[in-house]
């Protein structure tokens, strides 16, 4: 496919160096600093305005059959895709974030030329509240229209999983495909030792979510939240999880902010005050608290405030990471789970551009979970899926006429299954092949 990306910032460079190897991408940013780093890419770079007509007709945009507009800028973005619609574009993307264009993570705009709109925070937000399904949960994404779940959640003493991963007593199509320990994330020999403090990936059925969580002993309880950051992730964050009828506190620095939030949020508690502030986060209970998400603008705040609520005694903490380059270092010094926006972002606009395959990476780009959809002529049909897979990847379920299943040694693949594949970054290409005509 001919892909057109408008913005090499966090989120442009994280889907050109996903696609430009199976695809003719070209990428359009007036900051040569952000071009820079797509040299050693192969892709086409022009330098200007993404909302210069002209400028996208020279970047071959009438012969695009995706444009992707993720710049910094609402109004750059919404323009572009409405002239790439106008010039013929048959699928446009466009990142925004204020709320007057959006109120739902993803949104169908085709009526004024934009395919898909996706909001950066709502996109965040959402998939942090997830984390609350049960209290050790950590990510919940919905997979496959939501038939298939990718979960990971903390290991704790109370868990009767420890010992070898071959002996996890899992509800039935619920498969570990990923561990994470200290940050270290890898796929799993059989034989591979569960101890307490490893996050565990797992894909599962939907269907069992309920008997995974009586199996690790999680209660339906209602849950304590502190937010820390009222901008607009910790806001609509706040929003969505007072519809989960959850306690929230939410700590906000400024105070015109604080005001503005309470006149929304009307059963969140609003506190003004500096959430590195170790004397405030002890009064108002943060190491009691179940999860503490810390999600200002700034790094080196949500480092700060997490390492405190840490050392507090909070049970999960979530932070965002504004670079997903800090996630691997977050989570090495104890976060349970960073979160990028742009790295979720990416995620979202991958999965619309390459259409009915899922594209998501894990923890820094250090892990790729990819579905597939087999297809007349590929080379996997009628062989084992199993047996087929390179060394550093994993199938984990397979959707054959809408049910999910794990497949054995003995399993062929048909026409039409999806297939759920966990992978190490460096052999995507190989499992690729596997699924190419």
């Amino acid at each position: 496919m001919r892909i057109l990306i408008t913005g090499a910032g966090e989120v442009g460079f994280l889907v050109a160096s996903e696609l430009y190897a199976d695809h003719d991408v070209t990428v359009i940013d007036k900051d040569p600093v952000a071009c820079s780093r797509l040299q050693e890419m192969d892709v086409k770079i022009l330098m200007g305005n993404a909302a210069n007509a002209r400028l996208l007709i020279e970047a071959g945009v009438k012969k695009a059959d995706i444009v992707v507009a993720v710049t910094g800028n609402d109004e750059v973005n919404v323009i572009t895709c409405i002239i790439a619609s106008h010039l013929g574009v048959p699928q446009t993307i466009a990142r925004v974030s204020n709320p007057e264009y959006i109120d739902q993570p993803v949104q169908d705009r085709k009526e004024i030329g934009i395919s898909y709109m996706i909001c950066p925070e709502l996109a965040m937000a959402e998939e942090m509240a997830r984390a609350l399904y049960f209290s050790s949960m950590l990510m919940n994404k919905e997979l496959a229209a939501g038939k298939v779940e990718l979960i990971e959640f903390k290991v704790t003493p109370e868990m009767k999983i420890h010992g070898p991963i071959q002996n996890a007593n899992l509800p039935e199509n619920c498969k570990i495909v990923a561990l994470n320990r200290a940050g270290e994330i890898s796929i799993p020999d059989e034989d591979e030792q569960i101890q307490v403090g490893d996050h565990l990936m797992l894909l599962c059925d939907s269907r069992v979510l309920p008997d995974l969580r009586i199996m690790l002993h999680e209660a339906q309880t209602s849950q304590k939240v502190m937010i820390v950051g009222g901008g607009m992730v910790g806001f609509y964050l706040a929003s969505r999880l007072e519809r989960m009828g959850v306690d929230i506190k939410l700590i906000e620095l400024d105070t015109e902010r604080c005001a503005e939030i309470a006149e929304t949020l009307s059963s969140t508690m609003i506190l003004n005050g500096d959430g590195t502030d170790l004397a405030l986060l002890r009064e108002e209970g943060a190491g009691r608290m179940d999860v503490v998400y810390a999600v200002t603008g700034l790094d080196e705040k949500n480092l700060l405030c997490s390492l405190l609520v840490k050392q507090l005694g909070a049970k999960k903490i979530l932070s965002r990471a504004n670079r997903s380059v800090y996630i691997k270092l977050f989570e090495m010094v104890g976060i349970d789970r960073a979160v990028s926006p742009g790295q979720v972002t990416a995620d979202a606009v991958l999965q619309r551009v390459i259409g009915g395959e899922e594209v998501i990476t894990l923890s820094d780009e250090r892990m790729e979970l990819v579905d597939f959809i087999a297809k007349a002529g590929n080379k996997i049909i009628g062989k084992s899926i199993t047996k087929e897979l390179p060394k550093d990847s994993m199938v984990g379920l397979v959707l054959r006429d809408g049910n999910p299943m794990t497949p054995d040694d003995s399993f062929k693949v048909k026409e039409g299954d999806r297939v759920f594949v966990m992978s190490m970054p460096n052999v995507v290409s190989k499992v690729k092949k596997l699924f190419a005509s």
